[in-house]
């Protein structure tokens, strides 16, 4: 059996014990679209059938892989939620969910909103919107779209925190938050943001700070559409050129300071979507619902390379794939040379998982 039938015997397999009632048609597609993205490293359609082992020639492949990322009927909420609820009700249960919200280019002339779960140094894809687009804001809309997707996937009786940059202080989405959920939020804002302390309207500009202060505001009135109360917090890391100001319904400024540095790790996920994985940036795809669903197979692709780090670590075979005398490679590149590692010398595939251990892990 040669490493491609290997690879995409266990991704099928795995594939319809999580997805008994899909379309089998619909699942083997979803399956040899994993298999050519770990193996080929790369989302573009043309790369991806050459490594599907199928007995047709390539051409029918990549046809077949494209009648997939067309097909109206092939919806996350079939092919990825089940993974997407699963995983947030593992890692729920011995940990709160850290959500970070982003967007990134993608494809010829689309964007991508997307929301993810921290898992120690990466983010693992929950929901996201595609539209076409430019790099900049996205619409309001978009962002309530997106959360609106991951709000009935949250543990009912799960803390959430969520974080966002200085796109999502809008107060259109705060106040839906406020609304519809329980969830602490941080995100952050601008410095010429107006607000409204003990019955004073000033700019957060006029407020002087020196590196490593740390200032807050608590139960002011945010914006000229005094929304509130809200805590703002001026924040200047004294390893930072300049200070950041935040916007929370945190009631401590330094808890809402130290959750607030997790939001990085969402830009992991598209760096190793992109130029460190997949290469998904350069795919050829322009209608936003063709590339939603090929996020759908990057997605799963991810937490399994995800899985198969953390797999790695566990079972003490880092320094096989690593430097002997300390830990250079993320979970995620740890994953991607696991696999390679396991074909060349022949050895048994683990079973396809898509939870990776919730508890902390001292290797990790």
């Amino acid at each position: 059996m040669s490493n491609q039938q290997r690879v995409f015997k266990n991704v099928l397999g795995g594939l319809k014990k999580m997805l008994p009632t899909a379309k089998q048609g619909h699942t083997v597609s979803l399956a040899m679209l994993i298999t050519g993205i770990v193996l080929g490293k790369s989302a573009q359609l043309s790369k991806i059938s050459n490594e599907v082992p199928w007995p047709a020639k390539n051409e029918s492949i990549e046809k077949r892989l494209r009648r997939w990322v067309k097909n109206p009927n092939v919806a996350p909420e079939v092919y990825f939620i089940p993974f997407a609820q699963q995983l947030l009700a593992h890692l729920a249960a011995s940990n709160t969910l850290v959500l970070a919200l982003d967007g990134s280019t993608l494809g010829r002339r689309c964007m991508v909103l997307m929301v993810g779960v921290v898992y120690h140094q990466r983010m693992l894809p929950l929901a996201w919107v595609t539209y076409r687009g430019k790099k900049g804001h996205a619409p309001v809309h978009i962002h309530l779209e997106v959360l609106r997707q991951v709000l009935p996937l949250i543990p009912a009786d799960a803390d959430v925190i969520l974080l966002g940059d200085g796109e999502y202080d809008n107060i259109a989405m705060l106040a839906w938050l406020a609304a519809e959920t329980d969830w602490q939020v941080v995100v952050r804002t601008a410095n010429n943001i107006q607000v409204c302390s003990e019955g004073e309207w000033l700019s957060l500009d006029e407020l002087y700070l020196e590196p490593g202060d740390q200032l807050a505001l608590p139960a002011v009135q945010f914006t000229q559409q005094a929304y509130g109360p809200v805590q703002v917090i001026l924040w200047w890391d004294e390893h930072e050129k300049q200070p950041i100001y935040l916007v929370t319904n945190m009631a401590l400024s330094a808890e809402a300071c130290h959750w607030y540095e997790y939001r990085y790790r969402i830009e992991t996920l598209f760096s190793d979507k992109k130029s460190r994985g997949f290469q998904l940036d350069k795919s050829h795809l322009s209608d936003p619902r063709r590339l939603a669903r090929l996020l759908l197979a990057t997605s799963l692709a991810y937490i399994w390379m995800i899985y198969l780090g953390i797999d790695n670590l566990l079972n003490g075979k880092r320094q096989l794939i690593d430097r002997t005398d300390r830990r250079d490679k993320s979970i995620f590149r740890l994953g991607l040379d696991w696999l390679t590692y396991l074909l060349k010398y022949d050895l048994l595939l683990p079973p396809l998982n898509f939870m990776p251990p919730p508890l902390p892990l001292s290797a990790i």
